[in-house]
C-alpha cells in the first residue's frame, strides 16, 4: 500500500516510524518525490523515477535538515536532469572524483600497483619536488598550459630532470583519466608539440688504460664496505641498489655464488662469484657477517647508502670520473672485449630476453656462467697486474 498525501512541514514531522523496515510516503504535488521513514526514525527525501527501464532512487537529503519546500525544488531539478539524460548520481560521483588532489591520485595509483619501495619513493619524491604547488590541487585542474610552462621551467634545470618529472606526472594523470577523475591527460600536449627531450644514452666507462690506477685506488680504501661495493659493481655488473641491499643469506661462499632477489625486471638473478673477488667478500664477512646486510652501515646496522665520499676519493686519486653505473657499463664493455656472445652478456647483466624467441630456449648452466664471468675478471686482472712498458726516447738526430 502506498501512502500518498500532500507533503507539509508539519505532516512530515508527525510521520510515525514503523516497528521494522521502512515505509515510503508519496507527495501528491510531485508524485516522484518520496519521504522514506525507517524504523530508526530517519526520514529521507528521495526521487524515484524509471530511467532506461530501470527504477532509480536518488537521495536528496534528510528531514528536517532539508525542508519540504527545499525537497520539492531539488526534486524538480533532478527530474529535469533525468529528462535531459543526465544522471545526478553519476554527476555527483564525478564531481567527487574530480576534486581528488594530484597527490592523492598518485597515492591511489601506488596502492593498486605492486612496485618496489625504491620506485614508490622515487615517484613520491619527483612529484613533491617538481610539482610541490600542484600536489594539493585537484588533478582535474591541471591544464596543458600549466604543463607546458612547468616543463620549460624544469628544462632550465636539466633535460633529464624535466623528462623524469613529467613521466611521473603523466602516469599519475593517465591513471586519473582511466578512473574518470580527469577528462584528458594534460601531459599529452608535450607529445603533440614534440617537446619531450631526447634521452642521450650515457657511454662513460672506466677506460682500460685507467683500470690499473682505478683498481689500486679502490683497493687502498680503508672502508671495506665501499671497497667491495665498487669491486662488485665492476667484477659482477650488479646494479647499485642490488649491491647495497644484498643480504648474507643470499651469498653462498661455499658454492661461490650470489643471488639478487626480485631485481629490476622482477626476477631473481644468480651469478657465480669471480675467483678474484672472493677474497674481498671473505674479508668483509669477518666485518659484517654478524648482521643481515653484506654492506651493513657501521652506525645503524641497516644497509648502507651510496659511499659517495669514497667514490670522490678514488676520482681524486686517479683523475677518473665515474659512477656506480659506469662500473656496470664497464663490466658489459669488457664482456664484449673478451668476445662473450650477446646472449651471454644479457644473461650476466640480467637483461630481459623474452622478446628474443631463440633466447627464450636457452637455459645457461652455472658452470658456463662461471667461465664467462671469470673471463671478465681475468681481463681486469691482466690490466691490474701488467707492468707498464718503459720506452727510452732519444732526441731527434741523436746516434744510438
Amino acid at each position: 500500500m502506498i501512502n500518498q498525501f500532500k507533503f507539509s512541514q508539519a505532516r512530515v514531522r508527525d510521520l510515525e516510524s514503523p516497528k521494522s523496515g521502512r515505509v515510503d510516503h508519496v507527495d501528491l504535488d510531485i508524485t516522484k518525490l518520496i519521504c522514506r521513514v525507517s524504523a530508526t526514525g530517519t526520514k529521507s527525501f528521495i526521487v524515484r523515477k524509471r530511467v532506461n527501464g530501470k527504477l532509480k532512487n536518488i537521495t536528496l537529503g534528510k528531514f528536517p535538515d532539508m525542508s519540504v519546500t527545499e525537497a520539492r525544488i531539488k526534486a524538480a531539478q533532478v527530474l529535469t536532469k533525468l529528462a535531459n539524460g543526465i544522471d545526478p548520481t553519476e554527476e555527483k560521483r564525478k564531481a567527487k572524483f574530480t576534486s581528488i588532489s594530484l597527490g592523492d591520485v598518485l597515492e591511489s595509483y601506488l596502492d593498486c600497483r605492486d612496485l618496489k619501495p625504491i620506485t614508490v619513493a622515487g615517484y613520491r619524491y619527483k612529484l613533491k619536488q617538481c610539482f610541490a604547488d600542484w600536489v594539493d590541487k585537484p588533478a582535474s585542474n591541471i591544464t596543458s598550459k600549466m604543463v607546458m610552462a612547468r616543463h620549460k621551467k624544469l628544462s632550465e634545470i636539466g633535460k633529464t630532470t624535466a623528462n623524469t618529472a613529467m613521466r611521473v606526472l603523466r602516469l599519475t594523470l593517465r591513471y586519473a583519466k582511466e578512473m574518470e577523475m580527469v577528462e584528458s591527460v594534460a601531459t599529452d600536449k608535450l607529445s603533440g608539440v614534440k617537446l619531450w627531450h631526447k634521452n642521450k644514452r650515457k657511454e662513460r666507462v672506466i677506460p682500460s688504460v685507467e683500470l690499473k690506477a682505478w683498481h689500486e685506488a679502490v683497493a687502498s680504501l680503508t672502508n671495506e664496505r665501499a671497497r667491495l661495493y665498487l669491486l662488485m659493481a665492476l667484477y659482477m655488473g650488479f646494479r647499485s641498489h642490488e649491491i647495497l641491499t644484498l643480504k648474507w643469506e643470499n651469498v653462498d661462499l661455499k658454492a661461490k655464488k650470489i643471488t639478487m632477489l626480485d631485481t629490476k625486471n622482477g626476477s631473481d638473478h644468480t651469478l657465480p662469484i669471480p675467483t678474484a673477488l672472493l677474497p674481498f667478500i671473505t674479508d668483509l664477512y669477518s666485518v659484517t657477517g654478524d648482521t643481515a646486510w653484506v654492506f651493513a652501515s657501521a652506525k645503524t646496522g641497516r644497509a648502507m647508502v651510496l659511499p659517495a665520499k669514497q667514490l670522490m676519493a678514488v676520482t681524486k686519486l686517479t683523475g677518473v670520473e665515474f659512477s656506480s653505473h659506469d662500473c656496470r657499463r664497464t663490466f658489459a664493455t669488457i664482456a664484449e672485449a673478451v668476445h662473450l656472445p650477446m646472449s651471454m652478456i644479457k644473461r650476466l647483466m640480467n637483461h630481459v630476453t623474452s622478446n628474443d624467441v631463440t633466447g627464450g630456449y636457452i637455459v645457461t648452466e652455472e658452470e658456463t656462467l662461471r667461465i664467462a664471468i671469470n673471463k671478465v675478471a681475468d681481463y681486469i686482472q691482466a690490466k691490474v697486474t701488467q707492468i707498464d712498458n718503459v720506452v727510452e726516447l732519444t732526441k731527434a738526430g741523436a746516434k744510438r
